[in-house]
């Protein structure tokens, strides 16, 4: 897109909430397929109390007038080691927007606020399905520290109770690879 206007960066302000909740939303349904919450209201009121958190930097990127990108940045710290950190709370870019480098230059200044304020990292999540986010986290030498696995589980009075399955002997759970290798 080569006539896209240039993007100004800004803290959120209260009348922005309505076009950030919506934004909100869709992160939800693309975070959580399964099970997202699509309330506005919810997001609403989350929004209004990010407007004048201290702890927090939510980003709101305005081009000719409207709303086109959204990140929010939480500071935390580390209870054991004091560490201070940045979490992404959502990151988000319109899709008109989508593919013109908008969100690289976003993460970048979600980095500099990090830098600037003390923050000796930046973490953030995604859906395992979502690779345009992840791709993003790449470009910018993100790791992924932590798998979440999840599995739905079946009432026990909606079926019959399973047999749980017994490793033959000498194929105890660790001591077979993936691939069906012994270690060694």
């Amino acid at each position: 897109m080569a006539d896209t206007p240039a993007v100004v960066l800004r803290r959120l302000k209260p009348e922005d909430v309505p076009a950030i909740a919506r934004f909100e939303r869709e992160i939800a349904e693309i975070s959580f397929p399964d099970d997202p919450v699509t309330d506005l209201a919810f997001y609403e009121r989350k929004l209004q109390q990010a407007v004048t958190d201290s702890k927090s930097e939510p980003m709101v990127g305005e081009a000719g007038g409207r709303i086109v990108a959204w990140a929010w940045i939480r500071a935390r710290e580390n209870f054991i080691t004091r560490e201070r950190y940045g979490e992404l709370r959502s990151f988000y870019v319109i899709e008109d927007f989508r593919g013109t480098g908008y969100s690289i230059k976003l993460m970048r200044a979600c980095l500099d606020y990090c830098a600037t304020h003390g923050l000796a990292r930046l973490s953030g999540r995604t859906h395992a399905a979502n690779e345009a986010m992840q791709s993003v986290y790449e470009m910018y030498g993100f790791e992924a520290k932590h798998v979440v696995y999840e599995r739905r589980i079946t009432p026990a009075a909606e079926k019959p109770a399973a047999q749980r399955p017994r490793p033959k002997p000498g194929e105890g759970l660790f001591r077979r690879k993936r691939g069906g290798k012994k270690s060694r």
